[in-house]
């Protein structure tokens, strides 16, 4: 069931997903938190923001800092 819901989302994230992850729901502080976790994003030409799956893999390596007990 996990797999044939996953082959039918669509290939970026929606605007609610892009709200989750940045935790804003204004423009503006979204492009900010997503230039801070260095996470690539693309602007729509109505102004939106698209933000691609694949965009959050590799911003993954970055995670490791947090893991670290310094």
């Amino acid at each position: 069931l996990m797999k044939s819901e996953h082959k039918m989302m669509m290939p970026w994230l929606t605007p609610n997903q892009v709200v989750e992850l940045t935790g804003y729901k204004q423009y503006q502080k979204q492009v900010e938190a997503l230039r801070q976790m260095g996470i690539d994003y693309k602007i729509r030409p109505d102004g939106s923001l698209v933000v691609m799956p694949d965009d959050l893999v590799v911003s993954k390596p970055k995670e490791v800092r947090f893991s670290i007990n310094g």
